[in-house]
């Protein structure tokens, strides 16, 4: 099968070419500190078999987000190097993905890109570039741009997100500019020899946002500057509702009534613009399914990452034939209520099967 077939990515070469996506656990330190069972939790997707490991989403900066992880300073470094050993022992590859996030009040506020200053907007970059430096201090071997659903790149780039009056809004070359900074930062920090690479919408899937045809322009630009693969993903927009709860979240984590595969054609759609690898994912419960995807050449590689929540040991089962033995994803969504609801995340299918403690308390 080609999907337990190697892939190289700027030199750095997986065992196979399943991703697992970053998903964001709430199992953090309320200070966002690695402990002992965010470290268990890759543990076991490392033992199991996926190429790479994509680390949720990691704060840049200080500010309070629930128990999210976070890097915006060396305290952090310890506790995440920790994480990307466990992951190399495992034979993944660690790659972490880095997300800002704009302001948000409990009555409803919500801060836009209009709302920043231009001093703000450089500390964005600023953010980024510095926690880049502490990742590759901490051993991973790649790192991920968010400019997806509801967080601040994102924002910057999508048509209703963005409004903006000045050079860093108004046309696609001003929603680009502050991604492209940040981007172009990072880079000069990590070097050319450390995978770089970003996961992006290529549909808000919201009345006003960005469509595929605007997505087709922005990873063309970001496949010029040098990134080394592009996530797909879509959705997730905050104006059809808070925490992923409106149609536009549902497509981002699709549910059981939405067909298999619901996202691959747009990803096959961005890997015709590009020549970095495309990562397609959403809905892709079976390897059967995947490898069709990658036989057909809609994605270079797949991400699963509900069917690894409901059994770690998903792509070891798969390449020995043991498919009857995979604890499938029945995408019941109580883990994506879990996570609007700031709660720890975990696969009530997996946790009725695991009865040991590190598992009982997901």
């Amino acid at each position: 099968m080609r999907l337990f077939e190697p892939v190289t990515i700027n030199g750095t070469e997986l065992r196979n070419r399943l991703v697992m996506p970053a998903m964001v656990l709430n199992q953090a330190t309320e200070e966002g500190f690695v402990n002992e069972d965010v470290v268990q939790h890759y543990a076991a997707r490392a033992k199991g078999g996926v190429g790479m490991i994509i680390v949720e989403a990691t704060g840049v900066l200080d500010r309070k987000s629930g128990r999210l992880l976070k890097i915006y300073d060396d305290k952090f470094i310890p506790g995440l190097r920790q994480v990307a050993e466990i992951i190399h022992e495992g034979g993944a590859k660690a790659n972490i993905q880095l997300v800002h996030f704009l302001r948000i009040s409990r009555s409803g506020w919500r801060e836009t890109p209009a709302d920043l200053s231009l001093k703000d907007v450089q500390q964005v970059v600023d953010d980024f570039a510095g926690a880049s430096v502490r990742i590759r201090e901490a051993g991973f071997d790649a790192l991920e741009l968010h400019m997806a659903h509801g967080y601040t790149l994102s924002s910057f780039l999508s048509l209703i997100g963005n409004n903006r009056g000045d050079s860093y809004g108004r046309s696609l070359e001003g929603r680009l500019r502050l991604p492209t900074e940040v981007y172009n930062k990072v880079r000069s920090e990590v070097g050319r020899d450390f995978v770089v690479g970003c996961r992006v919408n290529a549909d808000d899937f919201v009345l006003g946002g960005s469509t595929l045809k605007h997505s087709r322009a922005i990873v063309t630009r970001l496949d010029r500057l040098g990134i080394d693969y592009i996530s797909v993903s879509v959705g997730g927009r905050p104006e059809d509702g808070p925490r992923y709860a409106g149609y536009s979240g549902s497509r981002a984590m699709p549910t059981s009534d939405m067909p298999d595969a619901v996202n691959v054609s747009l990803a096959a759609d961005l890997k015709r613009q590009v020549k970095a690898p495309v990562i397609a994912a959403g809905k892709i419960p079976t390897a059967a399914l995947a490898e069709s995807i990658l036989q057909e050449g809609q994605a270079d590689l797949i991400g699963i990452a509900r069917p690894l929540l409901a059994d770690p040991d998903f792509p070891n089962k798969a390449k020995d034939g043991r498919l009857k033995e995979i604890r499938r994803c029945t995408y019941c969504c109580k883990c994506c209520v879990l996570d609007r609801n700031f709660e720890h995340v975990y696969c009530v299918t997996w946790a009725g099967h695991d009865k040991r403690k590190s598992c009982t308390k997901e």
